[in-house]
């Protein structure tokens, strides 16, 4: 790797060339004030990059914004990630090489979304992060199979923004992070394969009535319902804690799920009483899952309005095998549950450890091909008990359940732990 950084009286630049031999070097570029000499220098360094066939290149300012017309010989780049650049009106975009695109802070309204697409025909992969303007994402181009949508920047939106999205031929989406108050709606996304919806939303009760927190829900959980059935020819399946909630309140409320198609199921929470009886009606719902996989993980969300207390407290008076009585898993062959957290599992509550051991118990009941249960956990010692909680309670978790009954006989429970 070779790094230079330059320096004068108005700004700073610092640029960072990484190469990886016989092509696939990646050129990195940090502007730390929008007033710097653009044309005079930075284009000296662009055009170094590109004629040292640089293919991956990323672009960081950070300032408000920089607007900055990049020079042509760029174009031949194959990769381009750009951070908090502002894309002047009227802008010709012909970045025919480009196969993958990532923006990050950067706002655009429609207009400017079809330039860009119509601009670069080869794209395989769009992504967006902490994003906002635009209210319709069509993409018709066949080329492009993975679209990435992470963190809506909401101190530019509303409460009442959405986002439509068309894309008949992305096999592989994903939608993460905080997306605020954004209603974001799945018109045709007909091609997928893999979908990840790890996100999570805020409740718009601060300073808002009862009523219109419920309306709000309400919407949302329809919302999740229409995801599930454009979803169902889906093979693969990432969920995050809040979509499970919801599925839970959908559950209340007597709303069928859509048989899934579903063979890999991953799910990334932090695992609480009420989300494990949302997970446990997505099993009930894809006979044909083959493997699943539990992260259990920390997580920064709001919490839990009243409405939404009012739904989890229902746990109390649920069991959770007669949630999904008489459920068998034909088709599951592999389970694994890794536990990677930064805080004192000692705060866990016994109550969400005993249903995440119900749930494991059902499994193990009635998955009656189930070959590999796998257990993994971070060896540390945590910062607060001073002891390796994490692991401690984990092992505790795979020692039960080598004592329980099981369906498969050609079975083993497996415990890992990894520094």
């Amino acid at each position: 790797m070779v790094a230079a950084k330059i320096e004068d009286d108005s700004g700073m630049v610092v640029v960072v060339v990484e190469y990886g031999g016989g092509g696939g070097d990646m050129f990195q570029l940090y502007l730390s004030q929008s007033e710097w000499d653009f044309d005079s220098k930075i284009s000296q360094w662009l055009s170094y990059a590109v004629e040292n066939k640089v293919e991956d290149l990323v672009l960081y300012s950070v300032g408000e914004g920089v607007t900055y017309e990049l020079p042509l010989s760029i174009y031949t780049c194959s990769s381009l990630e750009l951070s908090a650049w502002v894309f002047d009106e009227g802008l010709v975009i012909a970045w025919n090489s480009l196969k993958s695109l990532k923006l990050d802070l950067i706002g655009l309204d429609d207009d400017d979304i079809v330039n860009l697409l119509s601009g670069c025909p080869a794209l395989e992969t769009l992504g967006f992060s902490y994003f906002w303007g635009f209210r319709r994402l069509e993409i018709t181009s066949s080329n492009l199979k993975r679209l990435i949508l992470a963190d809506y920047s909401s101190s530019h939106g509303g409460r009442y923004d959405s986002l439509e999205i068309i894309a008949p031929h992305i096999q592989h989406f994903e939608i993460s992070g905080d997306l605020g108050y954004l209603k974001c709606r799945l018109v045709n996304v007909s091609s997928l394969v893999t979908a990840n919806l790890s996100f999570s939303v805020s409740c718009i009760t601060d300073g808002w009535e009862e009523d219109s927190c419920r309306d709000q829900h309400q919407v949302f959980r329809n919302l999740v319902l229409d995801y599930f059935q454009k979803l169902s020819c889906a093979t693969e399946l990432i969920i995050g804690s809040w979509i499970a909630e919801v599925v839970f309140m959908l559950q209340l409320e007597g709303v069928m799920l859509p048989e899934l198609k579903c063979k890999c199921l991953t799910l990334k929470w932090l695992v609480r009483e009420y989300n494990l009886y949302g997970i446990a009606s997505l099993l009930q719902t894809s006979p044909l899952l083959e493997s699943l996989n539990i992260h259990i993980k920390t997580e920064c969300k709001d919490p839990p309005c009243l409405l939404e207390q009012s739904y989890f407290a229902e746990v109390d008076n649920i069991n959770l095998l007669s949630w999904i009585p008489n459920t068998v898993f034909p088709s599951l062959r592999n389970a694994k549950i890794v536990g990677c957290l930064w805080f004192c599992l000692k705060k866990w509550s016994k109550g969400d450890f005993c249903k995440l051991f119900e749930l494991s118990k059902c499994l193990l009941k009635n998955a009656v091909a189930l070959q590999k249960f796998v257990i993994v956990a971070k060896r540390r010692k945590c910062g607060i008990c001073s002891q390796s909680c994490v692991s401690r309670h984990l092992s505790g978790l795979a020692k039960k359940l080598i004592d329980s009954q099981r369906s498969s006989t050609n079975f083993a429970v497996v415990y890992q732990e990894f520094a």
